[in-house]
């Protein structure tokens, strides 16, 4: 029953619908009531909050915990981490290190998630797999089967799904997300099945900038990108700080040729809301080789 009652606000969760994950929770809130349940319904309403950008307001609604809940101690670094990725970065690093010494982490898988969170942001993907290694739960195998994807480990990712499975229905969301993201990598006829996935979950839940992007993917794979541009500025009227819209619109457009005024604006747009995403850090590195190339002809 008690994992009945957070079902749809998980559900919204993992679709990237963050507002309505919150409002789901704050409907029932008067039915919260078992102390484990309302630690589960904070994790993901405090989640929610800084996936919208809200770091303050998770700082101070949480002021008064002062380690004595780590999955809230967590939530906090998140949100501190978040709010100047650069700036506080080391010490960031330093109280993960401390946490993991000290034990904290291996029985809080909430705790994992945020940690592997936090070096999944900052490229550090093996320490991010060393915190989710034989992980068993939900968020933690999706978050292994997208690493293992970004590192090029198609097999160890189709691996983790199957152990997904094991535990979820197949047709659960987190499952057909992992798997949508699989049949991309695959490519080819995979696509078309990633894509109508997409659409089916776009059509039974509604659109999300998360699942937008899924189908934009899919169609910009497809060399369809009067369809991606279309997708991609619905997602954006959504979440105009998406930044994986942002860098897929520069693809897109990139791809059809659009005036290289708008390209830029897009480019700058990115490095500013998101100074570590991939393509910030691809464009840096050219500019940087550009610059040292230039130099010779000085």
């Amino acid at each position: 029953m008690s994992d009945d009652l957070l079902f749809e606000s998980k559900n919204y969760f993992y679709l990237g619908n963050y507002q309505s994950t919150i409002n789901e929770i704050n409907k029932k809130s008067r039915q919260i009531i078992e102390k484990s349940l309302k630690a589960e319904s904070d994790y993901f309403l405090y989640r929610c909050y800084i996936a919208q950008g809200n770091y303050d307001l998770v700082l101070q609604e949480t002021k008064n915990n002062r380690g004595e809940d780590p999955t809230i101690a967590g939530l906090q670094l998140l949100a501190s981490y978040l709010s100047r990725p650069d700036e506080n970065r080391e010490s960031t690093l330093v109280t993960i290190t401390q946490w993991i010494g000290d034990g904290v982490v291996k029985f809080n898988y909430h705790l994992q998630v945020i940690i592997a969170t936090i070096y999944f942001n900052e490229q550090l993907y093996d320490e991010a797999l060393s915190i989710l290694n034989n992980c068993d739960h939900i968020e933690g195998l999706s978050m292994l089967i997208q690493i293992f994807l970004k590192i090029d480990r198609l097999d160890l990712a189709q691996k983790a799904y199957e152990t997904m499975k094991k535990i979820i229905d197949p047709d659960a969301t987190p499952a057909l997300l992992s798997l949508a993201w699989i049949n991309i990598y695959n490519g080819d006829e995979k696509l078309k099945s990633a894509l109508s996935s997409f659409e089916e979950m776009t059509e039974r839940y509604g659109p999300t900038p998360l699942l937008l992007n899924g189908q934009a993917v899919c169609a910009l794979a497809m060399k369809r990108f009067e369809k991606a541009e279309s997708l991609l500025l619905d997602s954006i009227e959504k979440n105009p700080k998406n930044s994986d819209t942002i860098a897929n619109l520069i693809n897109c457009y990139i791809n059809m040729k659009k005036p290289n005024e708008i390209i830029q604006r897009y480019i700058n747009q990115l490095k500013t809301l998101s100074p570590k995403h991939d393509w910030t850090s691809a464009i840096n590195e050219a500019d940087a080789l550009f610059e040292v190339s230039k130099s010779r002809f000085n």
